[in-house]
């Protein structure tokens, strides 16, 4: 007998193909709130990329493009007023970055609902998604916070490597330092890989188990045992038609906006030069954001499937999918979600051991069938 299906996937450990099959069909099935948040998510992005480049950089190409400002690091006044500037915004683009990043992550954590209700063919809707996912932004933002944090140290590390490095060579051997500190990312690449893709269910685990943190790391850690080239692979594979799908739509569209705005000033003044940059990162930023949410939302949807493909094959988790489809009941929340003591049979009702009203809310974690 064919497994059952009640939804974009059928009930059992996945192929890669159903996986992103299923993430295409769970966003199609919920378009309001996977691509409207995710549109949403892309066109605020926008904005405060261009506000940030109207603000910080405005003054820099203003300097910049004057034909009386010299660049000369023995000039301190002038040196410093580009500097100045510099500095501004390049701190503004890492503030934006790390925004982006947060927000990201929240959006991610988000978007695991509707594609987690699709499996039993439960429709979500934008509120619906929010209000579930709601209790878990914290979690979701500590751990945008982590990754960051991660990542400076990565750098901090990489840096000190490198002037290591340059000041072993000395001024005699920039070459062989420059060479040296190319070969010294690959490992840094080769660790980042490794480490995110094992924690690259945690989002997943945290809003479906409602766990913290260092929970969510240690579920992803436990569920990709065994399963890293599997894990590795889909989520590549995915990124790979992502790109591709973004590359087709927004490379012409870049393409032209980069050849029409010289000519609609062929002398252009300063600021006339900041605006048609403006207008043209606008341009280019609309049809980004666009196709930015139909891949930001397939791709959360395939990290999805595989958090559910790597339950089933461990936990069991297609027998509590299944045991929710045979209710034919939404209870509007997420399927496999911990279910609260208070809602378990107690001993006087089964004869069994079990969580009593009295224990305060603890939560029994399903998927533990056979154990």
């Amino acid at each position: 007998m064919a497994p059952p299906k009640p939804g974009v996937i059928p009930l059992r450990p996945l192929g890669v193909g159903e996986i992103l099959d299923g993430a295409f069909q769970a966003a199609r099935r919920n378009g309001k709130a996977m691509f409207g948040s995710a549109l949403i998510f892309q066109l605020v992005t926008v904005g405060v990329t261009l506000a940030v480049m109207f603000l910080a950089l405005g003054q820099f190409m203003t300097l910049f493009t004057d034909s009386n400002f010299t660049f000369d690091e023995n000039n301190p006044p002038e040196f410093e007023s580009m500097t100045g500037p510099l500095i501004t915004f390049s701190v503004s683009i890492l503030l934006t970055a790390f925004l982006s990043t947060v927000i990201q992550m929240i959006l991610q954590g988000a978007l695991v609902i509707p594609v987690i209700r699709a499996v039993l063919n439960r429709r979500t809707s934008f509120g619906q998604m929010w209000r579930l996912a709601k209790p878990r932004i914290g979690a979701l933002v500590l751990l945008a916070l982590l990754y960051a944090a991660a990542i400076l140290v990565a750098i901090v590390l990489y840096t000190a490597i490198a002037v290591g490095l340059v000041m072993a060579f000395g001024a005699n051997s920039p070459g062989a330092a420059v060479g040296f500190s190319l070969l010294a990312i690959l490992p840094f690449v080769a660790v980042a890989v490794w480490i995110g893709t094992k924690m690259l269910l945690a989002p997943a685990a945290i809003v479906v188990e409602n766990v913290g943190v260092l929970q969510g790391i240690k579920r992803s850690w436990v569920l990709t045992n065994g399963n890293w080239w599997r894990t590795f692979g889909t989520s590549l594979l995915a990124g790979v038609i992502a790109a591709v799908i973004s590359g087709v739509i927004t490379t012409p569209v870049s393409l032209i906006t980069s050849m029409v705005m010289p000519l609609m000033t062929m002398d252009p003044t300063p600021d006339q030069l900041l605006t048609q940059t403006l207008i043209a990162q606008a341009i280019s930023g609309v049809i980004g954001a666009l196709v930015g949410a139909v891949t930001l939302a397939f791709q959360t949807g395939v990290m999805a499937l595989i958090y559910v493909d790597l339950r089933m094959r461990r936990d069991g988790f297609d027998i509590t999918l299944l045991k929710e489809s045979e209710s034919g009941k939404d209870d509007g929340g997420i399927p496999g979600a911990p279910v609260p003591a208070t809602m378990v049979p107690g001993p006087s009702a089964t004869g069994a051991t079990g969580a009593s009203p009295q224990d305060g809310g603890a939560y029994l974690p399903p998927g533990n069938y056979g154990q």
